[in-house]
């Protein structure tokens, strides 16, 4: 039954769309008024260039996004960092849900929203937003079109460049996303039975897509061959501290089953409010619309692929956490390139949800469709309807608010735990001091940690002072968890670690600064901002400002300093031979794909 099949099809889809704006207000109407939202990995400042910050923070494996960036550099020019970043959350979930609604496009509408409701309200996006992980969630948002499209291709439905496309917008937001879109177009391929035509399309699919992204894709590869790679970083340690946790009564499948299980906690979740019997019991309804969405679709391809990328992302996606998959894990992790980025096993989780969301719906639509029994009709002048609809009508609305039972911690700013803040007066201050310097020179940002917790912030999260301050900073790349080294491969930052390790007892240090560029030191007061008492002490420093947020010492010894291009360098290696011919690769594919016949 379609309850809204007398409203004109374009009408429909402009209703979803307010729908789906009303649900993203609902979550993050309490952190619009002006400031930031910083969440862990998510941070945003006044003065941050979108381009510029990846390049000096990420490897070539992120290159991907650059033309994202690139309208966000674009954008900054006339909307405040702050507005935009509030058009980016809300737009967010916005995008989340509609492209699960037009990836049910096929269902009817109460299915449909069902779909785009579950995919945009459920714990996994849920704690990824508390993580701060927006970057990801794009990519994950983006993921039912890319699939959807992926299939239609495979069936001789649609154009190679729709499916190079939408798998091309997944990358541009983020690689862990695209690697979980290779892993669900893998499982759409072996569902099918016409496996030489799927052959010669899959080939052609993966052509088409190294060849458009050629412009990440070849800097990757050079970046990881060259041993420098941020994947070149990543151990055993890393895949035990970031592996999948039992959120969900102490039992990782369970967790991960439920689109739990994520590696860090401190997080409210509805079980921490609610009987966790009531919350299993809303998932048992999730759980049973997917896979009576599947039984009842068994015989269509995409519905069979969605299962067995659910399949595999519930194993995936508990790591090394359970010693059945635990040497699976490893191996994949040791053998498969880029595997080891996927460290957060609990990432795959995503693809649990896009099972949900378009298996679901088509439970939904069945059951909504099902001939129920008929009674005596209720008529008025403004409705017509017999018991039967009553009771399919009364089904949907039930249904349409399980995914709000489910999750309801997301709401009001992720209950109460997201919120705007302005960076203080003591930093604009030291900012203000630093900019008026119009030497060429690099700030020292202490503590040495990539993860702190600020009184002003009332979270941890990590190190903004590199987005925030306007001169180059050179702060801390390292986790501080269960034993993870620092990430970063860069000279400049192992010759800080060393010399803030000798503290009080470092030879020299004045002339150690300059070596690295660095003619202040800011320590923010904070977390153990103790332990850098030493630097007062330090030959050749003197403070120069001190307030309630920061200290900012002057190195009086920069006058020795060598010349800018002779600094060690303070970020990863950008390999602009490879990311010039990747682009110019990208582009000609680009245009070859957009002027392609239909196959």
């Amino acid at each position: 039954m379609n309850l809204l099949r007398r409203v004109p099809g374009a009408r429909r889809e402009w209703l979803a769309a307010g729908y789906f704006v009303l649900l993203s207000l609902g979550v993050f109407y309490p952190v619009l008024g002006r400031g930031y939202v910083l969440s862990l990995d998510m941070v945003f400042g006044p003065h941050v260039g979108y381009v510029g910050y990846l390049v000096h923070t990420k490897g070539p494996l992120y290159y991907g996004r650059l033309p994202f960036l690139a309208l966000l550099d674009a954008a900054s020019l006339g909307v405040p960092q702050w507005v935009l970043q509030k058009l980016l959350l809300v737009a967010l979930l916005v995008v989340a849900g509609l492209a699960a609604y037009r990836a049910s496009s096929r269902l009817s509408t109460p299915a449909r929203l069902f779909a785009g409701t579950l995919y945009a309200v459920n714990p996994f996006v849920y704690v990824r937003l508390l993580a701060g992980h927006w970057y990801f969630l794009f990519g994950y948002a983006v993921l039912p079109l890319a699939v959807v499209a992926f299939d239609d291709y495979l069936r001789g439905r649609s154009r190679l460049a729709r499916s190079v496309g939408w798998a091309t917008v997944v990358s541009v937001f983020d690689p862990h996303a695209a690697f979980l879109l290779g892993l669900a177009c893998a499982g759409l391929a072996l569902v099918s039975s016409r496996k030489r035509t799927v052959a010669r399309r899959l080939a052609a699919f993966g052509g088409g897509y190294a060849a458009v992204n050629a412009y990440w894709l070849l800097p990757a590869v050079a970046d990881a061959m060259s041993g420098q790679s941020h994947l070149s970083t990543i151990s055993g340690v890393d895949l035990a501290t970031f592996t999948a946790q039992g959120t969900v009564a102490g039992n990782v499948p369970l967790s991960l089953a439920m689109l739990y299980g994520f590696w860090r906690g401190g997080y409210a979740y509805p079980f921490d409010q609610f009987p966790l019997p009531v919350v299993v019991g809303l998932f048992g309804v999730v759980l049973f619309l997917a896979v009576y969405g599947w039984y009842s679709h068994r015989d269509e391809p995409l519905a069979n692929g969605l299962a067995l990328t659910a399949l595999v992302g519930l194993v995936l996606g508990m790591g090394v956490s359970y010693p059945y998959t635990a040497p699976v894990f490893r191996l994949l992790a040791a053998h498969v390139p880029a595997f080891a980025g996927m460290r957060d096993s609990q990432k795959f989780v995503a693809l649990l949800a896009l099972a949900y969301a378009l298996l679901g719906a088509r439970g939904v639509d069945r059951l909504a469709s099902a001939r129920w029994p008929s009674g005596i009709g209720l008529t008025s002048r403004l409705v017509a309807l017999d018991t039967r609809r009553l009771v399919a009508l009364a089904l949907v609305v039930l249904l349409l608010l399980v995914p709000f039972l489910y999750t309801p911690t997301l709401f009001a700013g992720g209950g109460g735990q997201l919120r705007s803040v302005s960076y203080p007066d003591g930093w604009r201050a030291a900012n203000a001091y630093l900019t008026a310097d119009g030497d060429a020179f690099r700030v020292l940002f202490l503590p040495w940690h990539q993860y702190l917790r600020f009184s002003w912030t009332g979270r941890t999260v990590a190190d903004p002072a590199d987005i925030y301050f306007q001169k180059p900073v050179l702060r801390s790349r390292t986790v501080d968890v269960g034993g993870v080294e620092s990430q970063a491969t860069d000279p400049a930052h192992r010759r800080v670690r060393r010399l803030l390790a000798e503290g009080g007892n470092a030879t020299d240090p004045g002339a150690r600064l300059a070596a690295l560029g660095v003619k202040y030191v800011v320590l923010a007061k904070v977390a153990d901002h103790r332990r850098y008492a030493f630097v007062r002490t330090w030959p050749n420093t003197t403070v120069v400002l001190e307030n309630q947020d920061v200290v900012v010492f002057e190195n009086q010894a920069f006058d020795r300093a060598p010349s800018p291009a002779a600094w060690p360098r303070d970020s990863p290696l950008v390999p602009l031979g490879w990311l010039g011919a990747g682009a110019v690769v990208s582009l000609g594919s680009l245009l070859a794909l957009l002027g392609e016949r239909r196959v």
